[in-house]
């Protein structure tokens, strides 16, 4: 599978999105840029690329490993997997205080800035991978 890699940068509020897939997952992080250092505010699940695991041990070990966790399948739907995506797929749009991710021109990832929220098209419940998109309202 093709890894995934794109980014996006608003001088304006001094931020970047990440969008970062591997063979497992796809997610997105927003890092703050500063003088003294760049880190992660917060991050978002856009999708699975086939990988369900079932419990958060097998989750550990993939963190563990140095690689982005997998989607659990209690937390998954009909949208959590897309196995055929690439770079030219996806389309990250940047309004204020809003950020989407578009696959194929769906949004399948809306971040809240504001309140540092990830309403995810992929995920069935609240929990881990963030909210499901339908209660963005």
């Amino acid at each position: 599978m093709n890894e995934i890699y794109l980014s996006k940068i608003n001088e304006e509020q001094n931020r970047e999105v990440i969008v970062e897939g591997d063979d497992h997952s796809v997610w997105a992080y927003v890092l703050k840029h500063s003088e003294e250092s760049i880190g992660i505010e917060f991050d978002g699940f856009i999708c699975s690329r086939g990988t369900l695991v079932e419990t958060s041990k097998e989750i550990k070990n993939y963190i563990n490993n140095a690689i982005s966790a997998p989607l659990m399948k209690r937390y998954s739907n009909e949208f959590s997997i897309q196995r055929e995506i690439e770079n030219k797929d996806i389309e990250i749009d940047w309004n204020g205080n809003e950020i989407s991710i578009k696959l194929n021109g769906i949004d399948f990832l809306i971040m809240d800035l504001k309140n540092r929220k990830s309403y995810s098209k992929s995920t069935s419940e609240n929990g881990p991978y963030g909210i499901p998109i339908t209660e963005k309202n």
